[in-house]
């Protein structure tokens, strides 16, 4: 069951979840009107922005290149494998850091990144369900990310 579900959706996730990552690069190109239209930084936020503004981007540039790694890797088998492994990675973290900042830091400012949380709490999801797949599935056959 598994197997047949990851054959007919990886591309569509590759492809999916790459373009959402890969808008990233805004965050690169327009610093400000991202902070300010993506991510709902309110003025007093904004205020001392010039020593940020290039962590900003750096993050921005950074998942950017991940989303064309994951776009890359629809078409380009090779890369899946580790594609997934470090978009996984990379993912996991964020989630983790919007976590600590709204359950421990309780920074409500952090809200903002909910939609960055919630495309990468799927991809986690999605990528633990994988894990779990390639785990128990018949070694016989091709893995269903290299088909």
């Amino acid at each position: 069951m598994l197997e047949r579900f990851f054959e007919k959706t990886m591309k569509a996730y590759l492809l999916g979840t790459g373009f959402l990552t890969a808008t990233a690069f805004m965050t690169f190109l327009a610093p400000e009107w991202s902070m300010q239209n993506l991510f709902f930084y309110n003025e007093a936020m904004m205020e001392n922005k010039e020593y940020l503004q290039a962590t900003y981007q750096h993050w921005g540039v950074m998942v950017g290149c991940i989303g064309v790694l994951l776009m890359f890797s629809a078409k380009y088998k090779q890369l899946r494998t580790s594609t997934m492994i470090y978009s996984a990675f990379e993912k996991s973290m964020f989630v983790g850091l919007f976590l600590y900042n709204i359950c421990v830091n309780e920074y409500s400012w952090f809200y903002g990144w909910s939609g960055v949380f919630a495309l990468d709490g799927f991809v986690i999801v999605y990528s633990l369900v994988y894990l779990y797949y390639y785990l128990t599935r018949d070694k016989s056959k091709t893995p269903a990310h290299l088909r």
